[in-house]
């Protein structure tokens, strides 16, 4: 049996695709590669994404997470609009978008 194909990935610092549930692991931790591999102040671009849900929202509270215990500041660059909404509503913009 066959893995299905990943709906998101990362090409550099874009996210690209649907994240979605099946993917999310494999999504998540790239970004963890790339946090790892980066400067201080990592950019995360998510013009990519063609689908964003509240598990985007959960990916970027984790990236975050993650850089921070890095000791290394991560940035959301070109979050689309339906993701800021959810944003939010969840009372997360100054955290997730605050330098903008």
């Amino acid at each position: 049996m066959s893995e299905p194909a990943r709906e998101s990935y990362f090409e550099g610092n874009r996210l690209i695709g649907r994240l979605r549930f099946g993917g999310f692991a494999q999504t998540r931790l790239e970004g963890e590669t790339l946090i790892d591999s980066g400067d201080d102040v990592v950019e995360i671009d998510l013009g990519g994404l063609a689908y964003a849900n509240s598990l985007a929202v959960s990916a970027m509270i984790a990236w975050y997470r993650y850089g921070f215990r890095a000791g290394k500041t991560v940035r959301f660059s070109n979050v689309p609009t339906d993701l800021r909404k959810i944003i939010a509503v969840s009372g997360l913009v100054e955290l997730l978008l605050g330098d903008e």
